[in-house]
């Protein structure tokens, strides 16, 4: 694997580098949405919960989503780091999407946003769960060749 310098060694170094630059990225992204999560709450609280209205619980609850989000993109992408091998799973950056999904349905406004922007929303739920099944199809019967040739 020892090529040039630019080869695949350094694609690897390069590729590494920016995961690193990532999760960096991501776990600042994760304090500043976590401390404005809590500052919201706490503003909640302090106002008494007799005010608490629509709007600001999905704006606490969106902030607890996109943490939700940031660390299981980390998680996903920490691997990588670690285990030496350049492939981020497939099936994992499409969990992290269908939570993405999750997020944005559970805080849509479904009074406000057009409804071709719904069906757009589920198309790319139908979407995403549909790459979800082939890529799990795929993988299990990968991992039934591996486990015949294994016996």
């Amino acid at each position: 694997m020892k090529r040039l310098l630019f080869g695949t060694k350094g694609y690897h170094m390069f590729e590494a580098l920016v995961v690193a630059s990532l999760t960096l990225m991501v776990a600042v992204t994760v304090v500043l949405t976590l401390v404005n999560a809590a500052y919201e709450l706490f503003h909640i609280i302090s106002g008494g919960l007799f005010n608490f209205d629509h709007e600001l619980f999905v704006t606490v609850f969106g902030s607890f989503m996109t943490v939700l989000i940031a660390l299981e993109f980390n998680h996903t992408v920490l691997p990588e780091i670690s285990s030496g091998t350049p492939i981020v799973k497939v099936r994992a950056v499409i969990l992290v999407a269908l939570l993405a999904l999750a997020r944005k349905l559970v805080l849509v406004d479904y009074h406000q946003d057009h409804y071709t922007s719904l069906i757009g929303l589920a198309v790319l739920v139908m979407a995403a769960t549909a790459a979800y099944w082939v890529v799990r199809r795929v993988d299990d019967e990968d991992e039934k060749e591996r486990a015949k040739k294994g016996h």
